[in-house]
């Protein structure tokens, strides 16, 4: 306890302030009778501001270019060949047909899984009138496949097929499917 109150009392006599002692200005020097006076030049004092918050000069905002319009590509086809059944084949009534032509895509779009082959007119011997066109890169080759019937009577036949995009627009040549149809051959009798 007692040193508890040293350090009181030691702490309280550190933070008393003393007072100086006032002091004597010294007399101006005496300056001989008839001496002239010096000419001081008195300056006035002025205040110079502190430098504060300069403001620095925009940068002109530039605003991103625009990302570049993507240049659509251009749907084509060339006919390469007839792979079976070619032009003016002789075929039986009702024959089962598996028409396939050999095309290029001649574009510069990828034919993707929308795109389709379609009937356009002349005969479609039995078959539908829309078939998926199978996926084929740009440069590439393909081949397009529809299985059709012969039709039950004798004659010539024709069919027109159409490449069309995912949108629905034609495009390519048109591929063609010509056949004849003959007469079923009969048994005859031997004598």
């Amino acid at each position: 306890m007692r040193r508890f109150v040293l350090l009181i009392a030691l702490l309280a006599a550190a933070c008393g302030s003393a007072t100086p002692a006032p002091r004597t200005a010294a007399p101006p020097p005496a300056s001989p009778v008839g001496a002239s006076t010096p000419n001081v030049l008195v300056i006035p004092l002025t205040r110079t501001p502190e430098p504060g918050f300069t403001l620095m000069p925009a940068t002109p905002f530039t605003p991103p270019a625009p990302a570049p319009t993507p240049v659509p590509c251009a749907n084509d086809a060339a006919f390469l060949s007839d792979l079976t059944v070619p032009d003016f084949s002789q075929l039986l009534p009702g024959a089962a047909i598996d028409k396939r032509w050999s095309v290029r895509n001649s574009g510069t779009c990828d034919w993707g899984p929308d795109y389709r082959v379609t009937y356009v007119e002349g005969n479609s011997m039995g078959a539908s009138g829309e078939h998926g066109l199978y996926p084929a890169k740009a440069g590439s080759e393909a081949v397009v496949q529809i299985s059709m019937t012969a039709p039950t009577a004798p004659g010539d036949y024709a069919g027109k097929w159409q490449l069309r995009d995912a949108d629905g627009k034609a495009f390519g040549p048109v591929l063609f499917i010509k056949i004849t149809v003959i007469e079923t051959p009969t048994a005859t009798a031997a004598p």
